[in-house]
C-alpha cells in the first residue's frame, strides 16, 4: 500500500473525527475546485458519517485513503492541495500532542561526568546507583534505515525506481529513450557538482510531467561517481537517523534523492537543521518538486520557508523551447518513442507524451471488457484508426457515433445518452494532464491523443487493421472545397496501407473508389480496373467515368497544342453528352486546324437543332463542296424541309452514288413517291448492302404492296436479323394479306 498516501489519509481521517470545523472547510471548498465530479459527494460523505467521533478515525482514515488515491490519478492540482492540508494538520496534531517537558525536583541534583574512555551512547542520569558500577548503552532511537552499503550504487541504480516514469517500451527497446539536453541542465550540472563537493540542496521545479525527476536523474548520472551511493527513502521516511548512518558509513561517496521533495518534510523528514548536518558531511540532496507544491512550502510553513529559502530552484518549464525541440529531432532516428513526441511536439509536451502515453494505452485496453467502458474503448478507437488514415485534425463526434458501427459487431446500437457518457470518459482528464480524446479546435470536435496513434502506427498489440469501410467515412471528414491539402494526406495514406494490398479485390476496390472520389483519376484506374476484372458492378461503372475524364483531358491538352484530331474527338465526345455550346468551339478549332472537310456536317447539324437554318444550311454546302458525301445528305434534308425536293433528290443520288448508306435510303424514297418502285427497290437494296438496315424493310414494304409476298417475307426476315424494330410486325401483317388473298380466290366449299 502507497505509504504516502496512508499517512495522508490518517492525518486527514483524525481531523475528521476531531470534528475540526476549520480542516471540513478547507476540504469542502479543495473539493469544489476539482475536476472530479464526484470528489465533493465523497468528501461530504465522509464528513457525515464520522465527524466528532474521535473513536472512528480508523475508518475515516480508510475511505480518506481511496478519496486521495482518486484525485491523485485524476486531479494531480487538488491532490496537492489536499496533501499540504494534511501535512499542517498533522503538524498541529504532533504539537497538540507532544509531552511536556517535567522539570526534576529540587531536592535531587545529578551531575555526570565521563572521564576516560570514550562516550558512545547515552547514560542513564540518576541521584545514585546502589551496587557497583554498572554501564548502559542507550539504542539508537531511528534506526529504519538501512546502512550506507546496501544502499545502490549509481552505476547499478534503476531510474524508473527513483520515479522517472516508465515510457512505452516495445520488444528489445531501451527502458528509457535517449536523453534529450534541456536549456536549464548547464546550471543543474553546475549546482550538482558544487552540491558535491559542498553538500547542499539541488532542486528542480516545474509542472507535472514537465520532466524534473529525468532531468535531474540525468544530472544526476552525468556529474557523480558511479561508485556513488543512493539513498532513497520513501515518502514519510523517518530520517532522523541518517547523519549516524552516514557516519557509520565511513568515507563512501553519497546522495539523498527526494523525489517529491513535498512527501519528505516535517519535524521528521528533511529539516533546515539536518540539511545543514548533511552539508557538514557533504552529502548532497537532489529533489524535486511541483511548482504548486514549492509555492505552498516555500511561502507557507516557517519550517518549511526555512530550508526552503536558501535554494535556488532550477526551474524546468513544459514548453520547449526552439534549441531543445531541434536537439529532439536530432535524437529521434532509431528510437520511435523520440520520433513519435517530436511529430506531435505542437500539441503535446514533450515529458507529458512519453509519461501519460502507457497510462493511457493500459487504461484503454482495459476498458474493452464488458463490464468496463467498452463504448468508450471503441469510441477510442475510431478516433485512432481514423488518425491511421491521414485525419490530422479532430472530426465531429457523429463521425466518430458513426465510425463505431464497424467496430462493434454483436453488440446493441447504443443510444444517444450511451454514447455521451462513452464521449465524456474518453475525454475524461488523466493524470492533471489530458484525456484519451482532445478536443479540437471546432466545438464538439475529438481526436486521439497523439501517443495512443503512435501506439497503433508503431505495432503496439492491440491493434488491428483500419476496417477498409472506415476508409470512405475518413475522406468524407475531411472534404473541403478550400483546402484539398487534407484530402490528399488521406488519399496518401490510403496508398501507403491498401496499395501493397492491391492483389486482394477488395483492398483494390476500396482504394479505386476513394482515389475515384478524391478526384485523383489517374491513380484510381489503375485499382478500379482490378476490382472491375473480377465482377465488381460500382468499381466498373467507377471506372467507364474515370476513364472518359482522363480521355477528355489528354484530348484537351493535345487540342490545345493545335492537334485537329484531338479537337475533332474533344467535340465528338461534348457532343455525345449533349453539350453543343462546349461542342462547337472545339470544331471551330479543327475547321482553323485544315480539317474544314472533317467538320462542316458536324457544325452544321449543331445549327441545325438549334434552328439556325442559314448557318446550317451554309455549312452543310461547305461540306458539300469539300466533298463530303454524308454532308450531301444533311443537306438534302435541310433542302427538302423547305420543299426544295429536286436539289434534293440530287443531293441524295450524290450522295447514294458516293457510297452512303442513308444517300441511298433517301433517294429510294425520292424514287418511290414519284411512282418508281422498280428504281426505288434498287436503291433500297443498295442502301441494305451497304449497311443500312431500314433499306431491307423499305424493300420487303414496297414488294408487299405488289402482293410479292414470298419476296417481300425474304426482306422483312432480313430487316429483323438486324434489328429492325418494326420487321415482326410486317411479317405478320404479310401473313394475314396472303391469308386473305387465299381465301378470296377459293370456292365455298374448299377449306382455306
Amino acid at each position: 500500500m502507497d505509504a504516502e498516501l496512508v499517512l495522508l489519509a490518517e492525518a486527514l481521517g483524525r481531523g475528521i473525527a476531531e470534528g475540526s470545523p476549520d480542516l471540513n472547510e478547507l476540504l469542502s471548498d479543495t473539493a469544489h475546485r476539482s475536476v472530479v465530479p464526484s470528489l465533493g459527494s465523497q468528501l461530504n460523505q465522509v464528513l457525515t458519517r464520522f465527524q466528532g467521533k474521535s473513536d472512528a478515525w480508523p475508518l475515516a482514515a480508510q475511505d480518506m485513503f481511496e478519496v486521495l488515491r482518486l484525485v491523485r490519478r485524476r486531479d494531480a492540482v487538488v491532490y496537492e492541495e489536499l496533501r499540504v492540508i494534511a501535512e499542517a494538520f498533522a503538524e498541529d496534531q504532533r504539537a497538540r500532542t507532544a509531552p511536556v517537558p517535567q522539570r526534576a525536583p529540587d531536592t535531587v541534583t545529578n551531575v555526570n561526568t565521563v572521564s576516560g574512555g570514550t562516550f558512545n551512547g547515552p547514560v542513564v542520569q540518576a541521584g545514585s546507583i546502589p551496587g557497583g558500577v554498572h554501564t548502559y548503552y542507550g539504542q539508537t532511537p531511528h534506526s529504519g534505515l538501512s546502512r550506507v552499503a546496501d544502499w545502490p550504487q549509481l552505476d547499478r541504480a534503476n531510474a524508473i525506481a527513483l520515479g522517472v516514469r516508465r515510457p512505452r517500451r516495445i520488444a528489445d527497446e531501451r527502458p528509457l529513450p535517449r536523453y534529450v539536453v534541456r536549456d536549464c541542465d548547464p546550471t543543474l550540472d553546475a549546482q550538482v557538482r558544487a552540491a558535491a563537493r559542498e553538500g547542499g540542496l539541488v532542486l528542480v521545479t516545474g509542472e507535472p510531467l514537465s520532466g524534473k525527476t529525468r532531468t535531474l536523474w540525468a544530472a544526476l548520472f552525468t556529474n557523480l561517481s558511479g561508485t556513488t551511493r543512493i539513498l532513497h527513502p520513501a515518502p514519510g521516511t523517518d530520517l532522523r537517523g541518517l547523519t549516524a548512518a552516514l557516519r557509520a558509513g565511513g568515507d563512501a561517496e553519497c546522495v539523498l534523492w527526494l523525489d517529491d521533495l513535498d512527501g519528505h518534510l516535517g519535524e521528521h523528514g528533511l529539516t533546515a537543521a539536518l540539511l545543514a548536518e548533511l552539508a557538514r558531511l557533504r552529502v548532497p540532496v537532489l529533489a524535486t518538486m511541483s511548482d504548486e507544491a514549492y509555492d505552498a512550502h516555500r511561502f507557507g510553513s516557517p519550517a518549511h520557508a526555512r530550508l526552503l529559502s536558501g535554494v535556488d530552484p532550477v526551474e524546468l518549464g513544459a514548453e520547449w523551447s526552439p534549441a531543445e525541440v531541434e536537439r529532439l529531432a536530432a535524437a529521434t532516428p532509431g528510437d520511435l518513442r523520440l520520433a513519435g513526441a517530436y511529430a506531435h511536439r505542437a500539441r503535446h509536451s514533450t515529458p507529458a507524451y512519453l509519461a501519460v502515453g502507457p497510462e493511457l494505452l493500459g487504461e484503454w485496453r482495459r476498458a474493452r471488457r464488458a463490464n468496463a467502458h467498452p463504448l468508450g474503448h471503441r469510441v477510442v478507437l475510431a478516433a485512432i484508426d481514423l488518425a491511421r488514415c491521414g485525419v490530422e485534425e479532430a472530426v465531429p463526434a457523429d463521425v466518430l457515433r458513426r465510425a463505431d458501427d464497424l467496430y462493434r459487431g454483436a453488440a446493441p446500437v447504443p443510444s444517444s445518452e450511451e454514447f455521451d457518457e462513452a464521449l465524456e470518459w474518453a475525454s475524461r482528464i488523466r493524470h492533471g494532464t489530458t484525456g484519451m480524446l482532445v478536443p479540437g479546435a471546432e466545438a464538439g470536435s475529438w481526436r486521439a491523443y497523439g501517443s495512443l496513434v503512435e501506439d497503433a502506427r508503431d505495432g503496439v498489440p492491440g491493434f488491428g487493421q483500419v476496417p477498409l469501410k472506415l476508409w470512405p467515412l475518413a475522406v468524407e471528414a475531411v472534404r473541403c472545397d478550400d483546402d484539398r491539402a487534407p484530402l490528399d494526406a488521406v488519399l496518401a495514406r490510403a496508398r501507403a496501407v491498401l496499395g501493397p494490398k492491391a492483389d486482394e479485390s477488395e483492398a483494390a476496390g476500396s482504394l479505386g473508389k476513394l482515389l475515384f472520389h478524391g478526384e485523383d483519376m489517374v491513380a484510381a484506374i489503375r485499382y478500379l480496373e482490378k476490382a472491375a476484372e473480377i465482377g465488381d458492378v460500382e468499381a466498373q461503372r467507377l471506372l467507364g467515368i474515370a476513364l472518359k475524364r482522363r480521355s477528355e483531358h489528354w484530348l484537351r491538352t493535345a487540342a490545345e497544342n493545335g492537334d485537329g484530331d484531338a479537337s475533332v474527338a474533344l467535340g465528338d465526345l461534348h457532343r455525345g453528352e449533349g453539350d453543343l455550346h462546349a461542342a462547337l468551339p472545339w470544331y471551330r478549332a479543327a475547321d482553323e486546324q485544315g480539317l474544314r472537310t472533317r467538320v462542316a456536317a458536324r457544325i452544321g447539324w449543331v445549327f441545325h437543332v438549334w434552328e439556325d437554318h442559314g448557318e446550317a444550311e451554309k455549312w452543310y454546302r461547305i461540306g458539300v463542296a469539300a466533298g463530303d458525301l454524308e454532308v450531301a445528305n444533311d443537306l438534302g434534308l435541310k433542302l427538302e424541309s423547305r420543299g426544295a425536293m429536286e436539289e434534293a433528290a440530287l443531293l441524295y443520288q450524290r450522295s447514294a452514288e458516293g457510297g452512303s448508306s442513308t444517300g441511298a435510303h433517301n433517294f429510294g424514297i425520292v424514287l418511290e413517291n414519284r411512282g418508281e418502285p422498280k428504281e426505288a427497290r434498287a436503291w433500297f437494296a443498295r442502301a441494305h448492302d451497304l449497311g443500312d438496315y431500314a433499306g431491307a424493310f423499305l424493300l420487303g414494304r414496297s414488294l408487299m404492296r405488289e402482293k410479292r409476298y414470298d419476296e417481300a417475307e425474304e426482306w422483312f426476315r432480313k430487316a429483323q436479323d438486324m434489328g429492325h424494330h418494326a420487321a415482326g410486325r410486317e411479317l405478320t401483317d404479310l401473313r394475314a394479306a396472303r391469308g386473305d388473298d387465299r381465301s378470296a380466290g377459293t370456292p365455298d366449299n374448299v377449306k382455306a
